[in-house]
């Protein structure tokens, strides 16, 4: 009977014709304003998708969605965010002054756009999380901080790319001037950055690097162990790794290119060659460059565009068949198509706290295995890339079958989640929520 229910719907998702280009742009355009404010206008976005599901085929509707926002040319234009109004001012070819809400809180970020910038050409994006020094200084003083990151983008084969500063460290990250708060709170005021981004600028998804130096380098790999399906690549330099060691499974597929000098006085040596040689061992995609003699700075700082330039290569790993994390809190929940939505008791988020859960789960034909520890609920988001869509699926968490039977399509679910992720191609039509009953 499930198999023949499948059929029914396959043909019935079959019959229907595909979105024609203007309902598309007209959805791409309504999605890009959902981004900007998917408070007011998420239940809008979603109703659309329901709307459009019910006349044209499902393939076609997600490869709208992936084609990503469509937005208007031309410069950015101010926006009210909370009780500020936006003061946007080019220095250069940098832009300061961009506003978006967190929570109660408003943050702001720069951007460095090239001159061959399209907005209707997606363009990588090269982060620069920000440092503490940034703290108190005029925009222009900030902008300043620009150009080493962006020559460094230009000579690693970036040029194309957005180079973009935040300013959430010197805010809430150690010392900032809204008080330190767990890194985990600060992770997911980072995804609410990409999402105001994104509904500026032209991003490619699969083409985001997080690149720091000392203390933003700390932060490109706890950004990574946060939301490792986010990125193509990191590249910290001179760098801690403590917050890296009990969280390793986070890296399984996200490529890390580190550099270190062999005498730094700041960030001692032993901690990113022990950090790199247990991902060595896991098999992880990692890469460790030692500068002999090199110290906190100088030639050590200036191999970034070494770093930028290996992984700019290839882009990231979207839909891997195997993939794992270990969590603290449910703030960063995402593990690529899968999110973890309960946790049997949350942590306290900090970086230096053990992880309380962990969970790995590997797709083989049609048969999804899933192991964790101190997980209560998950959702998987399930997509072609993966497995046959029109066939049914198993899944099997820790030992016990949590489904056998077809998968539902939904591309108002797929909406719902590319919004939620700022990620509208690393999410599949077929989302699937499930509990380990005890």
């Amino acid at each position: 009977m499930e198999l023949l229910l499948a059929l029914a719907l396959v043909l019935q998702v079959s019959a229907k014709p595909p979105i024609p280009a203007a309902e598309s742009a007209k959805f791409r355009t309504a999605f890009a304003e959902a981004l900007a404010d998917p408070a007011a206008k998420r239940a809008k976005l979603v109703a659309q998708a329901n709307a459009l599901e019910a006349k044209y085929a499902l393939d076609s509707l997600v490869a709208a969605l992936r084609a990503g926002p469509k937005l208007v040319s031309g410069d950015p234009k101010p926006r009210s965010v909370g009780k500020q109004k936006e003061k946007l001012e080019r220095i250069g070819d940098v832009t300061t002054g961009f506003l978006f809400e967190s929570g109660k809180d408003v943050y702001g970020y720069l951007v460095s756009v090239p001159k061959s910038y399209d907005p209707a050409k997606p363009v990588p994006v090269v982060l620069d999380p920000g440092h503490g020094t940034g703290a108190g200084k005029s925009l222009s003083e900030k902008a300043d901080f620009m150009p080493y990151f962006r020559s460094r983008a230009d000579d690693g084969g970036l040029a194309d790319a957005l180079v973009v500063r935040t300013e959430i460290i010197e805010q809430i990250g150690a010392g900032g001037l809204k008080g330190e708060r767990p890194e985990d709170e600060v992770a997911v005021v980072f995804d609410d950055f990409f999402r105001d981004l994104a509904s500026r600028y032209a991003i490619d998804p699969d083409r985001v690097y997080a690149a720091g130096i000392s203390q933003t380098g700390f932060w490109s790999w706890y950004l990574g162990r946060a939301r490792p399906d986010r990125f193509a690549g990191l590249a910290p330099i001179s760098a801690v790794t403590w917050q890296v060691d009990k969280y390793l499974d986070c890296y399984a597929n996200l490529p890390v290119y580190v550099v270190h000098g062999e005498n730094d006085p700041i960030c001692n040596v032993a901690m990113p060659r022990r950090t790199t040689k247990l991902l060595k061992d896991l098999g992880f995609p990692i890469t460790y460059v030692e500068i002999p003699g090199g110290e906190h700075g100088g030639v050590v700082f200036g191999r970034l565009s070494e770093a930028l330039g290996s992984l700019s290569k290839t882009p990231r790993i979207a839909w891997p068949n195997h993939v794992r994390r270990a969590l603290s809190t449910t703030k960063a929940p995402h593990a690529y198509w899968l999110e973890v939505t309960k946790l049997e008791k949350e942590g306290d988020g900090k970086a230096g706290s053990p992880p309380v859960a962990t969970i790995d789960a590997v797709v083989e034909g049609q048969v999804v295995t899933i192991t964790s520890k101190c997980i209560a609920a998950i959702e998987l988001s399930l997509s072609a890339e993966l497995l046959d869509l029109d066939q049914p699926v198993e899944v099997v968490w820790n030992g016990k079958q949590v489904h056998a039977g077809a998968l539902a399509p939904s591309f108002a679910s797929a909406v719902e989640r590319a919004l939620a992720m700022a990620d509208w191609r690393g999410v599949g039509p077929c989302r699937l929520a499930l509990q380990l009953a005890r």
